[in-house]
């Protein structure tokens, strides 16, 4: 039996020291993420470019690395630098310091990227507009102004109702007596008018009839509204101007 315990002490110690040594592979493992990044070949290329003072093609390539990859740590903390120290862009540095804490939540340079982050936010606040003298008592008088508006429109809504009322009972007396009255006479329809032709070669009043009325016995019709001009129906002349009666 106490061969059996020390047997069984030996092996929860061996696997104490297993877990320990476990754990201290993990916590190795997390330092090393950032060393690990720094193979990607786009980080590279972008170093390379921060290198040679490009700091517009060191942003590019550090996007495109995070546009393929945007878990990528290391990408995070080095463009929000490049947009905190080159390019004043603090917004975009302070969203990229976040990510990098938020991705390496254990980082030993947890401390140092806490400090970019206030910095970056009192550059930031530096750049905001000073609040002009007396806005705040300026848009108090706004709002109480706002506020006695909408007192009238709200009485002006009510009065609405009642005027609407009032003038509706006022025309009534009047509304009967137009419909008492008697109707005026409608005005007689007015005649139709009358087009013109102009006489052409070979033309006769039974050709002309048919072309103007689709029916070459109404000639008769044409003969009589120009009986002042023509002296017979055979006596149309080319050129001449004939009244055609609708």
């Amino acid at each position: 039996m106490r061969v059996s315990v020390r047997k069984g002490m030996r092996w929860i110690g061996g696997l104490g020291l297993v877990l320990l040594m476990a754990a201290g592979g993990c916590s190795r493992s997390a330092g090393s993420l950032d060393q690990m990044e720094e193979r990607d070949p786009l980080l590279k290329r972008a170093r390379e470019r921060k290198n040679q003072q490009d700091v517009d093609g060191a942003i590019e390539l550090f996007n495109k690395a995070l546009e393929r990859k945007p878990n990528l740590a290391r990408a995070h903390l080095e463009v929000g630098h490049l947009y905190d120290s080159q390019k004043q862009d603090y917004i975009r540095a302070l969203y990229h310091y976040q990510r990098y804490l938020e991705l390496r939540p254990q980082t030993e340079k947890r401390p140092v990227v806490e400090d970019l982050i206030r910095h970056a936010r009192v550059r930031f606040a530096s750049t905001l507009p000073a609040q002009p003298s007396g806005a705040i008592e300026e848009i108090a008088l706004l709002r109480q102004e706002i506020e006695a508006l909408r007192a009238r429109l709200g009485e002006a809504a009510k009065a609405v109702p009642a005027a609407a009322a009032a003038a509706t009972a006022a025309a009534a007396p009047a509304a009967a007596q137009v419909a008492g009255a008697p109707r005026p006479p409608e005005p007689a329809p007015a005649q139709p008018p009358m087009s013109t032709y102009i006489v052409q070669p070979g033309d006769n009043l039974s050709r002309i009839a048919e072309r103007m009325y689709g029916n070459s016995g109404r000639w008769s019709d044409i003969y009589e509204a120009n009986r002042s001009t023509l002296k017979s129906p055979e006596s149309v002349r080319v050129g001449q101007t004939l009244v055609i009666p609708k």
